[in-house]
């Protein structure tokens, strides 16, 4: 009664603030704004989006106009628009990635469908440093706390990226990119409070490092309500989490230039009324570039730890070093792109308790790569690209993931078409979990299995997309993919239930999306993500399960973004989301919309009003496990200075 009764208090705080909130805005109308303040809220236009760099698709610059695969990009402007506050609800605003809140502040991420509670098949990169986990695959998506406002860019390529990212890039790539320190000077705090969040409460302040380059540093916390389950109990998963981190750099003038970054966190999360999870890690990362007239050399280095404890569960540690090493050459007709990396693994792994755990415990990984890429302009207008990536693990030794796309682009429009093949590297969980039936302690009822192989996949894509005068953007996707040797769970008499690759896949789908600036202070965004799919099973195959987690994808989505600079202070943006039914285990269709309202009180400083989940008390999004949750409607006031 004490926390409803706190709830309804804060709600009636935050009506009081957005009545005086209007009643300021009001007069806002009247006044003269002070020079350059509209270019401050300048969103970008459709014809700028389209012009964009974004280095995911190829790992070199290009134009988004240019880029032969289906890629989206979120701006930081967007983000700071919409009010995101944390990495996953950043990404919710990517038209055609399936988003959905697993509990608490963990998150199931896909794009072309396979939105297990893991999703596995989707490779995430924090300014370079892979976040993909080793041992259960997937994303821990609570521990990436990225600062939003440093956030430039968010770039997602959906479809494979094996041939220039490697590994478990199979149905996508999202890329997090930072912005320079040289544009993050000055100091920024962040104060936030809601109904069912305080924070994130931020310091972040950047400056010169005399004549040399520039830096920042920052501090940040964070403390998220538990949620109810869907039963309408207390769901016991608090989250508190706090972060610290840098970035130094040369001067981007320079030919040859340095950066240097790293962050450290530490966070609970709870588990019951008595337990919670405590989480804890930091990474270090180095890159230098030298760039020529026609070349660009690129060698990065980072170091990155882990710890996860879950009482009576699991406790792991993770060590992580990778070394890359890229060269970009532009010679003529051709743009060639090659490189070498290698990347070490050293795990311990410890169930701690009577369920799961790991054989061997510890476990350590190397691996090496070689990838090599050529786009050729065969014609005026015509470009083929044509590369692979050659990896070895230690699973399933020698890997080769190819790419062969095509481009034909005019001025205003293009049309692409491609051929790729990618994989999933086994994980610990794929081939060293244990799993024993309730009550023993050596009986099994499910283990991994040491003849695990690869899921792959072969996708064919097509794309076009087309600029309408200056006012309008189309670009549409379509794709046919087929997996082979997908992760089964295959039950024989007398023997534990063992995880192989005995299920297939057939999938299609189109993604469309429309960008158009209606009024010259109103932009939207729409688009619609259609998936259909077949999954079969090689003869033998005795899975109880019948594949349905893997199966478990809305046929559709459809996403609404609308942003609208009201006046020269004022702005109003919004965010509607359909996403339709999942068929197994059931979860209904639902839609949601967000809502932000910001005053810009005096040049560097910013108040918002922020409701998300508006139009409904609670919902749900998936089901994993026996205790589904649900989530709330929300109310957000935040500020944010500049000075």
């Amino acid at each position: 009664m004490a926390h409803s009764d706190n709830v309804s208090s804060l709600r009636m705080a935050f009506l009081i603030a957005f009545l005086l909130i209007i009643s300021i805005a009001s007069n806002a109308f009247a006044q003269t704004p002070r020079s350059g303040q509209l270019d401050e809220l300048k969103q970008l236009s459709i014809e700028e989006l389209a012009d964009t760099d974004v280095t995911s698709a190829n790992r070199r610059i290009e134009r988004l106009a240019d880029v032969a695969a289906a890629i989206t990009v979120i701006t930081g402007e967007d983000l700071r628009r919409m009010g995101v506050t944390n990495l996953a609800q950043a990404l919710r605003l990517a038209g055609h990635l399936h988003v959905s809140q697993i509990s608490g502040p963990q998150y199931g991420i896909a794009a072309r469908g396979f939105a297990i509670s893991t999703a596995n098949k989707m490779l995430v990169l924090i300014d370079g440093r892979t976040v993909y986990s080793p041992v259960f695959a997937g994303v821990f998506w609570e521990t990436q706390d990225v600062v939003i406002p440093d956030v430039d860019r968010i770039e997602v390529t959906r479809g494979p990226g094996g041939a220039v990212w490697g590994a478990n890039a199979v149905n996508g790539v999202i890329n997090v990119i930072t912005k320079r320190a040289t544009e993050t000077k000055g100091t920024l705090v962040n104060v936030s409070v809601g109904s069912s969040v305080l924070g994130p409460y931020m310091v972040r302040h950047g400056g010169r490092l005399g004549s040399a380059g520039a830096y920042r540093a920052y501090v940040k916390v964070r403390f998220e309500d538990s949620h109810q389950l869907l039963t309408g109990a207390d769901a016991f998963d608090d989250f508190d989490f706090g972060q610290a981190g840098f970035r130094a750099e040369s001067d981007p003038s320079r030919r040859s230039q340095i950066v240097v970054q790293g962050d450290m966190y530490t966070g609970t999360t709870g588990l019951s009324s008595t337990a919670e999870a405590n989480l804890s890690g930091g990474n270090l990362l180095g890159r230098w570039t030298v760039a020529g007239a026609s070349h660009v050399t690129n060698i990065q280095v980072y170091f990155d730890h882990t710890y996860r404890r879950v009482p009576a569960q699991y406790r792991g540690v993770l060590t992580t070093f990778d070394v890359d090493a890229q060269h970009h050459w532009n010679a003529g007709r051709h743009n060639i792109v090659f490189g070498t990396g290698y990347r070490r693994y050293d795990g311990d792994d410890l169930g701690d308790g009577p369920g799961f755990f790991f054989e061997p415990r510890e476990r350590t990984s190397d691996r090496v790569n070689i990838v090599g890429q050529d786009e050729i302009r065969v014609a005026r207008g015509v470009f083929v690209t044509v590369g692979s990536k050659f990896e070895r693990n230690e699973f399933t030794g020698f890997e080769i993931q190819p790419t062969i796309r095509a481009r034909w682009s005019a001025p205003h429009r293009s049309v692409w078409g491609a051929v790729s093949r990618a994989m999933r590297v086994p994980t610990r969980f794929d081939t060293d979990l244990r799993f024993r039936f309730p009550g023993s302690t050596t009986a099994l009822l499910l283990t991994g299995s040491p003849t695990f192989e690869s899921e792959t996949v072969i996708a064919y894509e097509a794309g076009y997309r087309h600029q309408i005068q200056e006012r309008v953007s189309v670009d549409i996707a379509t794709y046919v993919n087929r997996y082979d040797d997908l992760r089964t769970q295959e039950f024989r008499p007398g023997q534990p239930i063992t995880l192989m690759n005995m299920m297939n896949a057939l999938t299609r789908g189109v993604e469309t999306t429309v960008s158009a600036q209606l009024l010259p202070r109103w932009q939207v965004h729409v688009s619609h993500a259609y998936n259909w799919k077949e999954l079969t099973f090689d003869p033998g195959s005795n899975d109880p399960t019948h594949g349905t987690s893997e199966g478990n994808d809305p046929r559709n989505i459809f996403k609404l973004r609308s942003y609208t600079t009201v006046s020269n202070r004022i702005e109003a943006d919004g965010f509607f989301r359909y996403v339709a039914s999942l068929p197994q285990p059931a979860v209904d269709a639902y839609t949601e919309l967000d809502l932000r309202f910001g005053y810009r009180i005096r040049p560097g400083w910013d108040l918002s009003l922020i409701g998300t989940n508006l139009l409904h008390d609670r919902h749900l999004e998936f089901r994993a496990g026996t205790a589904p949750e649900t989530y709330e409607r929300a109310i957000a006031l935040r500020s944010v200075w500049r000075f």
